[in-house]
């Protein structure tokens, strides 16, 4: 009896520790799958949107991210060697060469690839344009681009969007090819000579580890659920984020009635409806409207007119200095001359320099050239700059900003001066909706065909073009391959 009672305890106490083991592997196994580890993105609106979105979508399965410091070409190493538990946006394929990364099939984000380049040495700034380039190492878009292309010109690869920033603002590369919001985000696009071309439109996904593939139908259909419901969007807004959507014209499209204006300038938009600038129009949306109205006016009628949506295209307004509500060209189509302040004195121009000048300061009215002085000066605003000197030679004013080829002959001592700023490169306006977004690709597209063929030539002497850097992308024989627009992937 006492064998039997010992037995059954012995059973009963291998029982209850075989149970607690078990426990103990099954909460330590639950632990383990409750944290998954990505490399840690890049700054930005873009990785901050796609790491939020996917914070917020592992959390509904109960799974918290943690991330981890690493190279862009070393974390897809790893994460193919399940390492880290993916890779939280990346190109569509990458499957093809990683064959232990799961696609989780829904599109985060859409961005461009865009060479980034001087366009006063490039011109148009495509890739048959330069001559060196570089890009982070790891960008696989770049890298079949490239390939695809044949480029053979030097190549440098960057450790670190950083590095490639310092390579080219020190002038150590040409251009450098990046992601649209990357460009962005290193205030790249905020020197107004530098171009953003695009080369390549992608879609991001999310990507996992083999080991974790039954998480891939669950977060796909998280990810439908938050889309449904406005949560990615919200996401994305909240960020900064925006998802490039260019215009892809696969035929020539049908604008209908499509009306610019501009400025009066000489030669350039005429009175009477001549000029290089409206030929220039004429060339691109004449083919591709019912009725093309070109309207020639001051400036300031020109700037309200785009205002007020009673015209589609503002003709010559700078980066950054664009009415509101509008969206300018991505291509310039002229540079500007230097402009000048002018005044009887230097101590004058001294005083406006230093911002402290208290006189009126005189220029033609809508130009913001105010943005290019130092602030608390004071303007007035007239409709010609003939106006101007005249007002300031009765000494009822005290200086001019205008052109130097704007200054009248007519004094017999000169005029004190100094130059504002360079010559800047000028582009069209268009109104900030889905038409004008599509009437602004379609105009850089058409740009772009007219230089390359050089029938730009026909309407833009050998001044206007060496002035607008164009001049240099005349080829004896046009390529036949075209890099303006976002070109999908094959």
């Amino acid at each position: 009896m006492r064998a039997v009672t010992l037995t059954h305890y012995w059973s009963r106490l291998l029982l209850v520790i075989t149970t607690l083991v078990i426990t103990m592997l099954v909460t330590t196994s639950a632990a383990a799958s409750t944290t998954l580890s990505f490399r840690q993105p890049e700054a930005g609106p873009i990785p901050t949107y796609v790491k939020a979105l996917m914070e917020e979508a592992y959390a509904e399965l109960d799974i918290e991210l943690t991330y981890l410091d690493m190279p862009r070409a070393r974390s897809i190493v790893e994460a193919n060697a399940g390492r880290i538990a993916g890779e939280l946006g990346r190109l569509p394929g990458l499957e093809q060469d990683y064959p232990n990364l799961i696609r989780v099939d829904f599109p985060l984000f859409q961005y461009q690839l865009v060479i980034v380049a001087d366009r006063r040495q490039c011109g148009l700034c495509e890739l048959n344009d330069l001559e060196n380039l570089a890009y982070v190492n790891g960008m696989q878009g770049v890298e079949h681009l490239l390939a695809e292309h044949d480029y053979q010109r030097p190549v440098v690869q960057a450790l670190d969007l950083e590095q490639l920033q310092l390579m080219y603002r020190s002038h150590r590369v040409k251009a450098i090819i990046l992601n649209d919001f990357e460009a962005q985000q290193l205030g790249l696009l905020d020197d107004p000579h530098n171009i953003a071309v695009p080369v390549l439109t992608e879609i991001g996904y999310h990507y996992v580890h083999k080991q974790h593939a039954a998480l891939v139908p669950q977060l796909y259909e998280v990810l439908n659920s938050m889309h449904s419901a406005g949560r990615v969007t919200a996401i994305m807004r909240e960020a900064g984020a925006r998802s490039s959507q260019p215009s892809e014209f696969i035929a020539a499209p049908q604008f209908g009635r499509v009306s610019a204006t501009a400025g009066h300038w000489r030669s350039y938009t005429n009175l009477d409806g001549t000029g290089a600038y409206f030929e220039l129009l004429r060339r691109i949306f004449g083919p591709v409207s019912n009725q093309l109205e070109l309207n020639a006016n001051t400036y300031q009628r020109a700037i309200l007119g785009l205002e007020e949506q009673r015209f589609d295209i503002l003709i010559g307004t700078y980066a950054n200095h664009q009415p509101d509500n509008a969206i300018i060209s991505r291509l310039h189509f002229d540079y500007d001359r230097p402009l000048f302040v002018f005044a009887h004195t230097e101590q004058a121009i001294n005083a406006i320099m230093k911002g402290t000048f208290e006189p009126l300061i005189c220029h033609v009215a809508g130009y913001g050239y105010d943005k290019f002085l130092p602030q608390g000066l004071n303007y007035y605003h007239t409709s010609n700059t003939l106006d101007c000197f005249a007002m300031l030679d009765l000494k009822r004013l005290g200086a001019v900003v205008a052109y130097r080829e704007n200054a009248p002959d007519w004094m017999s001592a000169p005029y004190q001066s100094q130059q504002v700023h360079g010559s800047l490169p000028i582009h069209m306006a268009f109104q900030d909706t889905p038409r004008g977004r599509e009437l602004r690709d379609w105009f850089d597209l058409r740009l772009s065909e007219l230089v390359r063929s050089g029938e730009i030539a026909e309407f833009y002497s050998q001044t206007d073009l060496k002035r607008s850097t164009y001049i240099l992308n005349l080829p004896p024989n046009p390529p036949q391959q075209s890099f303006v627009g976002a070109t999908p992937r094959k």
